[in-house]
């Protein structure tokens, strides 16, 4: 018995020694565990940042393009600067970002974020891409003729299209000349016999009450109206979301219409592309008993041409909104004008010559048959910021380009050439900035050489007439993007006028004028006003170059016709660059 005395001791020492062993196992693997746990933590809050920076700098690029939603990919990088922040619960939080162009692909930004915690102990870094799509402009300029309130076109000339871009109206004529009004209740009246090759689109009705066909279709959100007649009246299809009154002649498409359908004995529709349905309708058919009133057997009063189709109608505004001044003159001119109190009128008289360049006006007068000088003096033009050149700077020939980004301007007070005078408009881009009334008439002349330009800004009346003759050297736009000939007047009422017998060249924008044209001469360009009221023999010729007009000073109420959204749009990102995925890929 006394061999065994401290054996149980032993026993407890050797399990205490055991538990021992247990315990300080699980104690190291709980300090593995906690230093475990706490580096996935550093790491997780070193991506989190890397992740934050991205964001950031997303927003950043986004709130860049609302600023100015032109801007191309690469001018959007260089005008972002690296960004550097933190987080909000501690102080060790980082992340440093940058935006960069990709190599090879022209439509990819990649930013890099590198994010750490703990000064450094801990870091991550992550690579995104975003695809940039850049906004687009909507041309000011897109119709040969463009009313917010309404057109009437009473003569009986020719209205079509070509493309001096490509070549001189002969080499390229085309079918494409485009007649639109924008306003809720603005009508298209074509009371003449003018052949119209191109489409008709109104944000009101289309009244044909004269004889004109028109070469192409019609787009109404109001009633159609065909007098009576004979012969092609409309070449391509008609589609109302009002009611259709045919009252003689050919549609040579076919019809669509939400409202109501009336044909007259004389009137058809010949649906010469086949479609399944002469027409459709969603209101009452009221149709004589003819053959021309039938298809495949049956005829147009019966359920299945009496379905509504379902149109889209065309975009309409008030008139006095600002998608009826898409270039913003409305806010822009009093900027442009700016103070005249020392602006001079400018008249211009028989034996006078004035010859101005983008800087320079070299203005003399010669005396009677003798041509001997009278008169000799010179001005140098001012300078104002003129938003239309915020995208294609003003061009000078032979003269540094000015650094303060401000345009050279002649102000004036009025400007009247009549009585055989003479002007030259050369050496680039002129600017006239008229506070009151511009005229031209009395068998005086305006050469603009070729590859110059003159904008003008008119706040009162623009009157072109008998007489005077505006004589472009070449139709289009310059080699430095602007039309030849430009008008922009903010005025209202019957504010611009152009007659004569001559030819002319010019992109008109009035948007809040009346403009008249009269006249047997010929009209190259476009127009833009609030009523267009075209009379006489004179034919219209859109150029179809300036849809590529680009003008300055952001969309809608500021410039630049309406702008499409740009998109920044997240791709993908890597935690390691994808060059070192494809290399160990391989």
């Amino acid at each position: 018995m006394n061999t065994q005395r401290g054996f149980t001791l032993v026993k407890v020492l050797l399990l205490s020694t055991m538990a021992g062993v247990v315990v300080f196992g699980a104690m190291k693997e709980t300090l593995v565990q906690e230093r475990l746990s706490g580096n996935f933590q550093k790491s997780m809050n070193a991506r989190f940042l890397s992740e934050k920076g991205i964001y950031e700098m997303a927003d950043q690029l986004r709130a860049k393009l609302v600023e100015n939603p032109l801007l191309t990919r690469d001018e959007l990088v260089n005008a972002q600067d690296p960004i550097t922040g933190g987080g909000q619960i501690a102080t060790d939080l980082k992340y440093d970002v940058t935006a960069s162009i990709h190599p090879d692909n022209d439509d990819i930004i990649i930013i890099t974020s590198s994010g750490e915690r703990y000064s450094g102990d801990s870091n991550d870094k992550i690579t995104a891409y975003y695809k940039f799509t850049a906004g687009q402009t909507s041309p000011v300029n897109d119709s040969l003729i463009a009313g917010c309130t309404g057109v009437t076109l009473k003569g009986s000339g020719l209205i079509d299209s070509y493309d001096s871009s490509q070549g001189s109206y002969e080499q390229t004529k085309s079918d494409n000349a485009l007649i639109t009004t924008g306003g809720s209740s603005a009508d298209v009246y074509l009371q003449g016999h003018s052949i119209i090759k191109g489409d008709v689109n109104s944000a009101g009705g289309v009244y044909l009450t004269g004889s004109s066909p028109i070469k192409g279709n019609v787009k109404a959100n109001g009633n159609v109206e065909i007098s009576s007649g004979g012969g092609v009246r409309v070449d391509g299809n008609v589609l109302t979301l009002g009611d259709l009154i045919h009252k003689g002649g050919e549609i040579a498409g076919y019809v669509r219409a939400t409202g109501d359908v009336t044909m007259k004995w004389g009137a058809s529709i010949a649906n010469l592309s086949g479609d399944d349905f002469d027409l459709q309708y969603g209101g009452t058919g009221t149709f004589p008993d003819g053959n021309d009133f039938y298809q495949d057997g049956m005829h147009y009063s019966v359920a299945h041409f009496n379905v509504d189709p379902m149109l889209v109608p065309l975009e309409s505004y008030e008139a006095d909104s600002e998608q009826c001044d898409p270039a913003g003159i409305s806010s822009k001119m009093t900027t442009v004008i700016g103070d005249s109190s020392d602006f001079s009128d400018y008249i211009i008289n028989a034996n006078d010559y004035y010859t101005f360049s983008p800087k320079r006006l070299d203005h003399e007068t010669r005396q009677g048959n003798s041509g001997n000088l009278k008169d000799v003096g010179t001005v140098l033009a001012s300078q104002r910021d003129v938003y239309i050149f915020d995208i294609n700077e003003q061009r000078y020939e032979d003269v540094a380009q000015d650094e303060s980004g401000n345009e050279f301007v002649f102000g004036m007070k009025s400007f009247s050439l009549s009585s055989n005078g003479n002007v030259i408009i050369q050496g680039g881009d002129v600017v006239f900035l008229v506070d009151g009334d511009f005229s031209i008439g009395g068998g005086s002349t305006m050469t603009i050489k070729d590859d110059s330009s003159l904008t003008l800004f008119v706040t009162g009346n623009f009157d072109l007439g008998g007489g005077g003759d505006i004589v472009v050297e070449r139709h289009g736009l310059t080699s430095g993007g602007h039309a030849t000939f430009s008008i922009y007047s903010n005025n209202s009422g019957d504010a611009v006028s152009v007659s004569g017998n001559s030819e002319m060249y010019a992109v008109i924008y009035a948007p809040f004028a009346t403009v008249d044209v009269k006249g047997n001469g010929a009209i190259f360009g476009s127009i833009v006003g609030s009523y267009i009221n075209g009379a006489g023999d004179a034919d219209f010729h859109f150029d179809e170059a300036v849809t590529t007009l680009e003008l300055g000073g952001g969309s809608g109420n500021g410039g630049g016709g309406g702008a499409s959204a740009y998109l920044l749009t997240f791709e993908r990102w890597y935690y390691r660059l994808p060059e070192r995925i494809a290399e160990e890929n391989e």
